[in-house]
């Protein structure tokens, strides 16, 4: 039997529906809350489904805008600013706006005419970036400068200007820029981002390491914020954490050349050459491009056995970087392995004949000089034996960038290297060395290192901190607490020593 709906039914029905049915409000509140948090595809949909409802909310529309210009659609931010009417698209925020999402559909003309007459910072950003893209250089300098003088401070253009700068060789300036974008925001992931790449420039790579961190603490998902993340902790040789976000990387954008090299460093790292090879042969026909992936691909050539090959790709990049003492010895091993003696001791004897030579430059120098039967050979071999103050420098200075890189791999190779060519033992080549193997889990043999050092210079605060820690560590606490105390005592000034003694003692 067929009932007909009642009245009341057919109400409840139609009441049910508009209960379903997305509030344009919530829908807004559901934008900027995501929009807040970074997550801009759940901030797009809330958004889009809320102006369906009220497509005459300009905010709405404006955070929208801005929503697609954070995901790098121009095109879709283009047609969202199109839909305001005549008066709301004059309006500075929105000629900005409307100045980015030109920029990312690359029509730079159109940026530039977007905030003509502009006045404010946000607006000579788009201008220096619009200038810049067309290869005006001094334009975009003139551009940014201006944008830097405005009353009203701009992280953004600031942290662009940074950016500017440090492509210019300038760090310094760089540098000065992105501190103070951070000093007008600190939330700003711009900011982050530039003072992260000045670290890196300035070889300052804990530093990086925080920026980016500090970022993705901001916008967990930034593309570019986990990239310099991963980077940086292949330079600083911590693959086991950077092996994941690698991983995940690739998986996200397979294509990307960065990502590529990353792997391929990675499986350098486990001298997988053939791996390398591979990750990098598809980009043969691109490495002009990218310096980095023509080293480990020349690298992988060289020790695959092909090094005529290796030389078509390390030569050039040789002449063009003369000081890169690690590409002269890729080239003159390649030259060697192709039965190029001479040229290979043409190209390792401009580093073989100075003072601060290293024994693998020597043992090469020795090996091209033997196989020419000139009397050299020897000369080199003998000198690759021998210590001088020179080398000595140049591997103290190595080990020291190294350890404060927190690289301590090759800090540890260094200060080895010191200690059983020098003989001497010196009591901070000790102790840095024991500090490099503790953190690479390598306790005792970092105590006893320690405590050597200590017994060589006994009233130095920092040896003693680094002994004591270790005793703490590896279970003699009373006794790493009373040389803690002592070191506390030489160094009263010492927050990391206090820190460390009242960590001991709660233990």
């Amino acid at each position: 039997m067929t009932r007909t709906p009642s009245f009341l039914s057919l109400f409840a029905i139609a009441a049910s529906l508009a209960a379903c049915s997305p509030d344009p409000d919530s829908s807004f509140a559901r934008g900027e809350e995501a929009f807040a948090q970074h997550d801009y595809r759940a901030a797009r949909v809330a958004l889009i489904a809320g102006l369906r409802e009220k497509p005459e909310n300009v905010e709405m529309r404006a955070m929208l805008a801005r929503t697609q210009i954070a995901l790098g659609d121009g095109e879709g931010a283009v047609v969202t600013l199109d839909r305001l009417s005549e008066s709301d698209r004059t309006r500075p925020e929105f000629a900005i706006l409307r100045g980015e999402a030109e920029i990312l559909r690359g029509r730079y003309e159109e940026a530039a005419a977007s905030v003509e007459g502009l006045e404010l910072a946000g607006a000579d950003r788009i201008r220096a970036l619009a200038l810049l893209a067309e290869g005006d250089i001094d334009g975009a300098a003139e551009a940014f400068a201006q944008g830097e003088g405005r009353e009203s401070q701009d992280p953004r253009l600031l942290a662009s200007y940074s950016r500017f700068e440090l492509a210019r060789g300038d760090t310094e300036r760089a540098a000065a820029l992105a501190s103070r974008a951070i000093n007008v925001d600190k939330a700003s992931i711009e900011a982050q981002l530039a003072a992260a790449l000045v670290a890196r420039a300035q070889g300052r790579l804990p530093v990086a390491l925080r920026s980016y961190e500090t970022a993705l603490g901001l916008h967990s998902a930034n593309f570019e914020a986990r990239l310099g993340k991963a980077e940086v902790l292949v330079e600083m040789e911590d693959f086991q954490q950077a092996a994941p976000l690698v991983a995940g990387l690739a998986k996200e954008a397979p294509e990307n050349r960065a990502i590529e090299l990353l792997r391929a460093k990675l499986a350098a790292r486990d001298e997988d050459w053939g791996q390398v090879r591979d990750i990098l042969q598809r980009y043969e026909g691109e490495m002009d491009e990218s310096p980095g992936l023509r080293l480990a691909y020349g690298e992988a050539q060289l020790e695959l056995g092909y090094p005529v090959q290796s030389l078509a790709l390390l030569q050039p990049m040789l002449a063009a970087n003369p000081s890169r003492r690690d590409l002269r010895v890729l080239v003159a091993r390649a030259h060697l392995k192709a039965g190029s003696a001479g040229d290979a001791l043409d190209t390792i004897e401009l580093v073989a004949i100075r003072p601060d030579a290293r024994p693998q430059e020597l043992a090469l120098a020795s090996e091209a000089a033997k196989e020419l039967g000139s009397p050299k050979a020897a000369d080199y071999a003998s000198r690759a034996k021998q210590v001088t103050p020179q080398w000595v420098g140049g591997e103290l200075a190595k080990a020291d960038q190294a350890l404060r890189n927190r690289q301590w791999e090759s800090a540890e190779a260094s200060y080895e290297a010191i200690l059983e060519r020098g003989g001497a033992r010196n009591a901070m080549v000790l102790n840095n060395l024991a500090y490099a193997k503790s953190r690479l889990g390598k306790k005792d043999e970092g105590l006893k290192l320690a405590l050597e050092a200590v017994k060589a210079s006994p009233q130095n605060a920092s040896i003693l901190d680094t002994a004591g820690t270790l005793l703490v560590e590896t279970g003699s606490r009373e006794r790493g607490i009373r040389m803690l105390e002592k070191a506390a005592a030489l160094d009263p000034d010492n927050a990391r020593i206090a820190r460390r003694l009242a960590a001991a003692r709660k233990q």
